[in-house]
């Protein structure tokens, strides 16, 4: 696990902290109103300050980019509040875990839970290019059975490299489940090679030099 990796998590913290803090500032003075489309346009010309100043560590400097870039594509539906206000509860929380790792005892409760809620659970075959998973359309997860037994410790069952979960349907759910335990659900660049099940991956310490996909909050 890199240096940046354990870093990320706080850095993006204060960012989406110094950002909320600003549009509260400009605010109380006059200098932007309380309404979405003056919010997201604040901080959408904060964010192009904070990459042209480069006030945050270089970690950080591809979300601003994808922020900066959605700015200019989606205007207001970019909604940069919420998704601040987001990130920090997510954060937070999760920072304040910093070493609270996922163990193979934890996943497979909560893969009982899931099971109980009437998913379709397989990880016990070896997945190929060639696998493929019987179904009667349910959600399902889908973890390789050698990846599996690899990722996780010998000595306590804690995870000690990134783990590909393949997920059909309950994407949300499954992001949710995780969050409600205290880890990340992170997106990956590579494909699938379950079919119809989307790739993502769990972390030690919940540890990426990038964004987890959001989870849903209560409000």
């Amino acid at each position: 696990m890199s240096d940046q990796e354990k870093a990320y998590n706080v850095n993006m913290l204060n960012l989406v902290r110094e950002g909320l803090t600003a549009l509260s500032d400009a605010q109380a003075e006059k200098r932007s109103l309380q309404n979405p489309v003056s919010e997201t346009h604040f901080l959408g010309n904060w964010i192009i300050t904070a990459l042209k100043e480069k006030r945050f560590d270089i970690i950080l400097a591809g979300d601003l980019r994808i922020w900066l870039q959605e700015s200019r594509t989606l205007g207001p539906k970019a909604n940069f509040k919420l998704r601040f206000e987001t990130i920090e509860r997510v954060y937070t929380q999760i920072c304040e875990l910093e070493y609270k790792n996922l163990t193979q005892f934890i996943l497979e409760d909560i893969l009982t839970e899931l099971d109980k809620d009437g998913w379709l659970i397989e990880t016990e075959s070896n997945v190929t290019d060639k696998f493929k998973l019987s179904s009667s359309g349910e959600n399902s997860v889908v973890i390789c059975a050698e990846v599996y037994d690899r990722a996780f410790s010998d000595t306590d069952g804690a995870l000690e490299s990134p783990l590909s979960v393949f997920i059909r349907h309950g994407d949300q759910a499954f992001i949710d489940k995780m969050y409600s335990h205290g880890y990340l659900v992170f997106g990956s660049t590579n494909r699938s090679i379950v079919k119809r099940h989307n790739r993502y991956i769990l972390r030690p310490f919940n540890h990426a030099k990038k964004l987890a996909i959001l989870p849903t909050l209560a409000d």
